[in-house]
């Protein structure tokens, strides 16, 4: 009997999850027809917190910044290297949080799995005392003391970026969640993610331990979706949640990949094996695990056994009682409709002051001829242009300096910038001011400046070898003019009015004595 009930039980699923693929389709043709005025993702949300930093505090009174500070920068720097498009958003004491939008489900596993995995190998780390030198008093407190340590949540939410707080028209759409921006004072953004769902999050942050991650439900749901990312699944208890589910029991779910472990220990960890032995005794998480399996415990909320044991089951369940199936529909339905692009929600960058030095010769003859360099074909902007070069300008350095250094790095060239002798403090003279996107926002735009510079000794364009940015040089010569949008049919905006300026002002500098 029990083998009927769950093949009716599993041919109830299948026909739901059916018909939920279909409104999905629907409901995703609809929205294209509608079109959309808040922008909306559905955004992956996940945290490490460090555990035991106010022991760890404590006891090292005088290192723990430079300690805490190491962690942090090596976590961030994992997470920007393993996820694609992952932003940090923020870090709340010693948790950092972080972001990244998600473009199809099985994107979705591969992300949580990553995160999985990260936190293997900073724990790993910091119990071997990587971060630190090995003749160094940190690493041998670290290794003595065996305090810190990590552990991990993961949460989904369907997000509506309504940009400008002072936009009224997009605030008074239908939102769970939204994502904000506004100028606290002139050249300072706050960026923050308000709702049900990201309140939700912060609720199952609380429900992990060291070396555990905890998943919300709705992300648990979907990656269940595959077999083997099923078997991840461990439902440890239920709880009620602070303003969640109205206080009705939630899952406390958490993800384990056994094979996460091969790399650093040679061997697969499973699930009951990562706890500590007294974890028992000190853990109440891990009390309610091992007490809600035990077939003699009558204590437990859940009468149900397979409502932990049975995550297909379980969430199948869940998704019926408590009338989850909208929401998965949407998230589904979001995820589906997701544009594939490179824009960030959290973009602290600093405006970029971009300065061309447009480098010239002027031959045994008189001739003056002008250095172009073809931009390489996998350069995220102008691929495949041509263009003058350009550097960027840095606090700690004047913009000559600046230029020619970075001109000697990309071409192997030197340069002498034509500066405006007239003034004390001797920079550049500008021919010309653009602007350029920032980034991959349209609507913020970086400066540029335009300015001469003469090259100094030889310069071959024969021996010029390719690099990371251009594949080829070129001279150009004022003849050349006239047959320039044929001869060069990919450059830069305004390539031959730079061209042309650049020219007229090279000859008036001769007449001038100055070059």
């Amino acid at each position: 009997m029990v083998g009927v009930f769950k093949m009716v039980e599993q041919n109830k699923v299948d026909k739901n999850l059916s018909s939920i693929s279909k409104k999905i389709d629907e409901v995703y043709a609809e929205s294209k027809e509608k079109g959309q005025h808040a922008k909306k993702d559905v955004v992956l949300f996940f945290s490490f917190d460090l555990v035991n930093s106010t022991s760890y505090k404590t006891v090292n009174y005088f290192g723990w910044a430079q300690v805490l500070n190491l962690i942090f920068k090596e976590l961030r720097e994992e997470v920007l290297n393993k996820i694609k498009g992952a932003e940090m958003w923020r870090v709340l004491g010693d948790e950092a949080i972080f972001i990244v939008k998600i473009r199809d489900e099985d994107e979705l596993r591969e992300y949580v799995n990553k995160i999985f995995r990260i936190m293997i190998l900073m724990i790993y780390k910091i119990k071997k005392g990587e971060f630190f030198k090995k003749d160094s008093d940190n690493f041998k407190l670290s290794r003595l003391q065996n305090i810190l340590s990590l552990k991990s949540s993961c949460w989904i939410a369907d997000v509506s970026d309504v940009g400008d707080v002072s936009n009224e028209e997009i605030l008074q759409e239908k939102a769970d969640n939204i994502f904000e921006r506004y100028k606290s004072q002139e050249g300072y953004e706050i960026f923050e993610f308000l709702g049900n769902d990201i309140d939700t999050g912060f609720r199952v942050a609380t429900q992990t331990q060291d070396g555990c991650m905890a998943l919300s439900f709705e992300l648990a749901y979907l990656i269940s979706l595959k077999t083997e990312s099923l078997s991840y699944l461990h439902i440890i208890t239920y709880k009620k949640l602070k303003g969640v589910w109205k206080e009705k029991l939630y899952p406390i779910i958490w993800y384990h990949d056994p094979k996460a472990y091969l790399d650093l220990y040679q061997k697969e960890i499973q699930f009951d094996e990562n706890f500590a032995f007294d974890a028992y005794g000190e853990s109440e998480l891990i009390r309610e695990y091992y007490d809600n399996r035990d077939p003699k415990n009558v204590g437990e909320v859940i009468r149900d056994k397979r409502m932990y044991v049975d995550p297909f089951y379980a969430f199948s369940k869940i998704i019926q009682d408590r009338g989850l199936s909208d929401k998965i529909e949407r998230l589904q339905q979001v995820i589906k409709e997701a544009v594939i692009d490179s824009t960030k929600y959290i973009d602290m960058e600093s405006m970029q002051v971009h300065c061309v030095a447009v480098c010239f010769k002027i031959d045994d003859n008189g001739e003056i001829k002008i250095l172009v360099a073809k931009r390489r074909e996998n350069r995220k902007k102008f691929a495949g242009q041509w263009e003058f070069g350009c550097a960027k300008a840095v606090l700690n350095k004047t913009i000559a300096q600046k230029i020619k250094e970075e001109y000697k790095e990309d071409f192997n060239v030197d340069i002498a910038p034509v500066l405006d002798t007239t003034r004390n403090i001797q920079e550049p003279i500008p021919i010309a001011l653009y602007q350029v996107e920032h980034s991959s926002d349209g609507e913020k735009k970086d400066k540029g400046i335009i300015m001469l510079a003469q090259i100094k000794g030889e310069f071959l364009i024969d021996e010029f070898k390719q690099t990371d940015k251009h594949e080829k040089v070129k001279w150009i010569e004022e003849k050349d003019l006239k047959n320039i949008d044929r001869d060069y049919q990919q450059t830069i905006p305004d390539f031959k009015q730079t061209l042309e300026t650049a020219f007229k002002k090279i000859k008036d500098l001769q007449q001038e004595g100055v070059i």
